[in-house]
């Protein structure tokens, strides 16, 4: 059984995955209460899912970019599990979860993350073969400033506030649901990731930040 955790931004997710079937998954407005919230809801969550401690045999993590606090939180965590129980340790990228949810398009694809100080996080993606691929790097800036590099038809997805959108745009806003960073995706990749033995060392698994 796999554990996901994705403490990145305000909204936190947990997700249980056996490998075939996500068994259960909680997301969660944590804001500044990722520390006194995330093991509750583990301990939860096992529970409800009949799931003792010992059945949890691997460890995701959303490594960020994202809340400086709230990313090592998450990574610390999913540490400590990995090095105590002695799991596999599989770190993600924040944006590579939330673009794992969307379906296939021709067009690029934006994925967003709110970077505090009334700032955004950014990155391009592109569908292929594989999925969704990011082509490049994080950009961080203000809404006015990642809207002038986005002078494409393209669709962006993430935590954004619609009144953050130009008029004229020709950015395409997917439904609602799409935008949330949701565990369950984390674990996929995760598992898709342990099949193939690319695995994390905890010793050196760092948080990842934008600047």
């Amino acid at each position: 059984m796999l554990l996901a955790i994705d403490t990145a931004t305000a909204r936190a997710s947990i997700a249980l995955h056996d490998g075939q079937t996500l068994r259960s998954e909680c997301t969660w407005e944590a804001v500044n209460r990722h520390t006194t919230t995330l093991a509750a809801r583990i301990a939860q969550m096992l529970e409800a899912s009949g799931c003792a401690p010992a059945s949890v045999t691997a460890v995701a993590v959303c490594i960020g970019p994202g809340s400086y606090t709230g990313v090592r939180i998450g990574v610390a965590l999913a540490k400590g599990l990995a090095v105590a129980q002695h799991l596999p340790l599989v770190g993600v990228p924040t944006l590579d979860i939330l673009a794992a949810a969307q379906p296939a398009d021709t067009r690029p694809l934006y994925a967003a993350f709110a970077a505090g100080r009334q700032r955004a996080g950014v990155a391009r993606y592109r569908w292929g073969d594989e999925g969704w691929r990011a082509e490049t790097e994080v950009f961080l800036g203000t809404w006015p400033e990642l809207f002038a590099q986005m002078d494409e038809p393209a669709l962006l997805v993430g935590e954004i506030e619609a009144a953050d959108l130009p008029a004229n745009t020709q950015l395409t806003i997917p439904a609602p649901a799409l935008h949330l960073r949701r565990a369950g995706f984390l674990a996929d990749l995760a598992w898709a990731r342990l099949r193939a033995g690319q695995t994390d060392d905890p010793a050196l698994l760092q948080p990842l930040y934008a600047r």
